[in-house]
């Protein structure tokens, strides 16, 4: 196990701020023949409009967001962490009315324990 992590360290954030990612895998939401959910922002003060600003422009200089053409759109909300500062969200509620969902389930932690029982 210690030396598939070492390999494959550049996946696994070090540090606030250092995102692993992959490119291997896309995912389109399926939403069936909904037509695209558009809604509009909700009102900031210009304090944190500026601050959503700044989180924006280094998600993107970091490659985690990029510019879209797509008509649907959802409301960015802050959300005030324990230590005072904020973590940026999407309020995705109403496109999950709408999306078809993916079922595949994870297996219950409990059953994955007892399959290991024993194991060296």
């Amino acid at each position: 196990m210690e030396e598939l992590i070492t390999d494959c360290q550049d996946v696994f954030e070090t540090k606030s701020g250092d995102h692993g990612r992959t490119e291997t895998v896309y995912y389109r939401i399926d939403t069936g023949d909904a037509r695209p959910i558009c809604q509009p922002p909700r009102r900031l003060y210009l304090a944190k409009q500026a601050e959503v600003n700044g989180m924006l422009e280094d998600m993107k200089s970091k490659g985690v967001i990029e510019v879209a053409d797509n008509p649907s759109s959802s409301p960015v909300v802050l959300i005030r962490k324990k230590d005072g500062s904020l973590r940026f969200c999407v309020d995705y509620r109403r496109l999950n009315h709408f999306t078809n969902k993916d079922c595949f389930p994870l297996p219950r932690i409990g059953d994955t324990m007892d399959t290991l029982a024993g194991a060296k």
